[in-house]
């Protein structure tokens, strides 16, 4: 029988281990079972796998997908319970390969539990009742459904506090869910285009410790790995504006412990159905309730000098939490702080506030809002009308300064908002609006002029372009910025590294890509879409999000076919087809590249071409077809030899010194890397100095000597490291594990092969299968040539 090997020490090892010994009874079953005709090549045969696979299966090395798995089972003759035990094995040793190192397992408190509710509403006031059925969704009882999760639907009307009361019983609940809370605003109401399951999953499963390059591009495959991560925890999730069951299923747990709590303008009937969820539906307040809240948010005393004032105040509220916390925000800044005087404005504004049709609209909101909005000072009044102008989710008070023009961030009047609650600060420094306030500051801008939202948009364009551009920067320090190094201002947020570079574009890069779509659709503004394309280009490429590069670049793309600016066109073109060689879709690369250099042929742009050409060079290597790359590579190295850039220079003799390599000719190929890297070494260029490193010690290898390529490949891996390109990392990796295997070191080997497979595994790519089969192989392995281009 093969050995199990041993586990390293890895909860995904040991749960290998664990699935390895239990197929490998099953195999021995079968083997020595009536009959005893199982033959293990032709269970491979049977199976659609080689015996090499098979027995990577059996000794824990491979995770089998789902239906290779199923088919192992059915042939073996598992059925029943023990199948189902087995399944869902493979699925934890899956979801446990996902996670980022050392989040597996972590102790409440600690910084690997996610902790993401929002600061709940300092004044909650009535829902007793209603927090009582929280209580029983939370600890249900004996007649209740046992081993599932508790799901309740919080329903009500806009404004009526069903966010509130939400956060406040999961704030007063906590401790009952050790590992960890989880929140997510749906935005299923608002101006912002609702959130798709798959976004939100992504969060939930970053927040749990999957790398981002390891979640699921399909939405049910990334849903089952959260119920997977979840079994045996005790976690709450709070899923707030949703829109339809349909958004919520895919994010709901399943397993006893955890608890999801939806909140929803509309009636999920789906949910109460076919989910069994318990229905909370929220009414208006209780007289006594809001006036409490009136109470303890504009003082008794005062209340209590004006009562009949007061009264009449709940009413035109309508009793709506919402409706009479900006009433007694408006009434505390109003300068006599009358609350007759609130009514009597309240009476003379009345007018509907359609923002999802009359039916939703249990008060006149716009009223409430104007009565607020009026009162405040001409800039923070300002301020809030153009945030209308904002396309994300959240913003932080720097991309306010952006908005306002102004040369430091609008603290003052974001403290003057906040206090009427007209915005809320969701974290330090970043704010967000109520979907009802956000359209009535989108409104404002409509009834004024046209010229002042346009000049906000593009101003906050502006910051933003140049905010990224400054990140790009910190990126690559070493790369010659079109119109001058940036430099930081103070409107500006803190970047002066790689690391907060890379911080500042995870928490905005869905806020660009936004302002992305909304520059390429406004007549104009279309610049900024490829601008900021361009400026977003390293960080997605490093951080393995390939749909979203795409995604970017297409948006670009059209913006400058939309402005006819040729230029622009030709490289977004260009930036797209490489975003789609890395997708897989080669044929629609070439053909953009072909389209992309006939273009700056036309334009008379010889850097253009030279960068089709290297663009060229990687769609070719990548389908293992150096000899129709070496013709590309050679032209790219001659235009920058006509130049003399150095940068363009050492790319050149890069892509010739990649192709001679991949074409046995390892000493010519070692020939122009060398002088490739002493480029790239004088000019600090950290990313051209790791790819030529790998590079060389490929060349190296090939010539019989492993050991001075370790050497290479190391410096390389420190590099990609300290630069953050995962997928470089993995083939450092790779060929590293390919050197020590030559030298006989077959220990060092599997440990390196096995790392860079978890790394290919994150980023989803099909460069994991070579590395597959190297795992697999016998001890006499010998160095498989990767075909992979490993440059963007």
């Amino acid at each position: 029988m093969n050995e199990i090997p041993r586990p390293s020490g890895r909860p995904a090892d040991a749960l290998a281990e664990r699935l390895a010994v239990e197929l490998t009874r099953a195999v021995v079953r079968a083997e020595k079972g009536p009959g005893g005709t199982l033959d293990r090549r032709e269970l491979a045969r049977r199976l659609s796998v080689s015996p090499s696979s098979l027995y990577a299966y059996l000794n824990g090395t491979t995770l089998p997908g789902t239906g290779v798995f199923d088919a192992l089972l059915t042939a073996l003759g598992v059925t029943g319970p023990e199948a189902g035990r087995l399944a869902t094995l493979r699925d934890e040793v899956d979801a446990a390969r996902r996670l980022r190192p050392g989040t597996a397992r972590r102790s409440p408190g600690t910084p690997g539990v996610p902790r993401q509710l929002p600061l709940s509403h300092p004044v909650f006031v009535g829902r007793d009742a209603e927090l009582a059925r929280l209580d029983a969704v939370r600890t249900p009882p004996g007649d209740s459904v046992p081993g599932r999760a508790g799901v309740a639907v919080v329903e009500g009307t806009a404004g009526v506090g069903k966010t509130a009361l939400a956060l406040h019983w999961a704030h007063r609940t906590q401790d009952h869910f050790p590992d960890g809370q989880l929140y997510v605003d749906l935005r299923g109401f608002g101006d912002d285009a609702i959130m798709d399951p798959g976004e939100a999953l992504h969060g939930f499963l970053e927040a749990l410790g999957v790398t981002p390059g390891a979640v699921p591009a399909d939405v049910t495959v990334a849903s089952g790995l959260l119920r997977t991560l979840l079994v045996g925890r005790r976690v709450l999730l709070v899923l707030d504006n949703a829109r339809s069951a349909d958004q919520v299923r895919p994010l709901l747990p399943t397993d006893a412990g955890s608890v999801a709590v939806v909140t929803s303008r509309n009636r999920l009937d789906g949910l109460v159905i076919r989910e069994g969820a318990r229905r909370i539906a929220l009414d208006v307040l209780p007289r006594y309730a809001a006036r409490s809240l009136l109470e303890r948010q504009m003082g008794a005393e005062r209340i209590a000098q004006e009562q009949r004032a007061a009264d009449e105040l709940v009413d035109l509220c309508a009793r709506l939490p919402l409706a009479l916390s900006v009433a007694a925000a408006r009434t505390a800044a109003a300068p006599a702080g009358s609350v007759a005087a609130l009514v009597r404005e309240l009476r003379r504004a009345r007018a509907p506030l359609d923002l999802f049709g009359v039916q939703d609209a249990d008060v006149d909101l716009r009223s409430v809002f104007h009565g607020s909005y009026a009162l405040l000072p001409a800039p923070a009044a300002r301020l809030f009308r153009l945030l209308g102008c904002h396309p994300g989710p959240e913003i932080d008070a720097t991309a306010c300064a952006g908005l306002v023009g102004d040369t430091e961030p609008p603290v003052a009047l974001l403290d003057v908002l906040t206090a009427a609650h007209l915005v809320r600060q969701h974290t330090p420094g970043r704010y967000t609006l109520h979907d009802l306030l956000r359209l009535y500051a989108v409104e404002l801008l409509d009834r004024g002029a046209p010229q002042e939202r346009r000049d906000a948009t593009e101003r906050l364009l502006r910051h933003c372009l140049d905010t990224a551009r400054l990140a790009d920067h910190h990126l690559e320090p070493w790369r010659p910025a079109p119109g001058g190094t940036p430099e930081r201002t103070g409107a500006q947020p803190w970047i002066d590294d790689h690391a907060s570079a890379t911080d500042w574009f995870e928490s905005e890069l869905s806020t660009l890509q936004a302002l992305i779509a909304q520059a390429a659709a406004s007549p104009g503004l279309e610049s900024y879409a490829w601008r900021l394309a361009d400026s977003c280009a390293v960080h997605l490429r490093r951080s393995g999000r390939r749909a979203q590069r795409a995604a970017v670049h297409a948006l670009a793309r059209d913006a400058a076919a939309r402005a006819g600016h040729r230029a622009a066109h030709a490289t977004a073109t260009r930036r797209l087809a490489d975003a789609l060689s890395r997708l897989g879709r080669t044929g629609e690369a070439l053909d953009l590249l072909y389209s992309t250099l006939r273009a700056c042929h036309g334009l008379g742009d010889p850097e253009g071409v030279r960068e089709a050409r290297l663009s060229l060079v990687r769609v070719h290597t990548s389908c293992g077809e150096p000899r129709r790359a070496m013709p590309h590579a050679r032209l790219a190295l001659a235009l920058a030899e006509r130049t003399g850039d150095p940068v363009a220079l050492a790319d050149g003799l890069t892509s010739v010194a990649q192709q001679w390599e991949r074409l046995g000719e390892h000493a010519v190929a070692l020939d122009h890397a060398r002088r490739a890297l002493d480029l790239y070494t004088r000019l600090g260029h950290l990313d051209g100095q790791a790819g030529i490193l790998i590079g060389m010690g490929r060349a190296e290898q090939g010539l019989g000597r492993p050991a001075a390529a370790i050497g290479h490949y190391e410096v390389s891996l420190g590099l990609d490291r300290a630069l953050g390109d995962r997928f470089r990392e993995a083939h450092a990796l790779e060929h590293l594990g390919d050197a020590h295997a030559a030298l006989g070191r077959s220990g060092d080997a599997h440990a390196l092969w096995e790392e860079a497979l978890t790394l290919f595994e994150e980023l989803h790519h099909p460069d994991a299968e070579p590395v597959r089969a190297k795992l697999g192989t016998a001890a006499d392995y010998a160095p498989v040539s990767a075909s992979s281009q490993l440059s963007p």
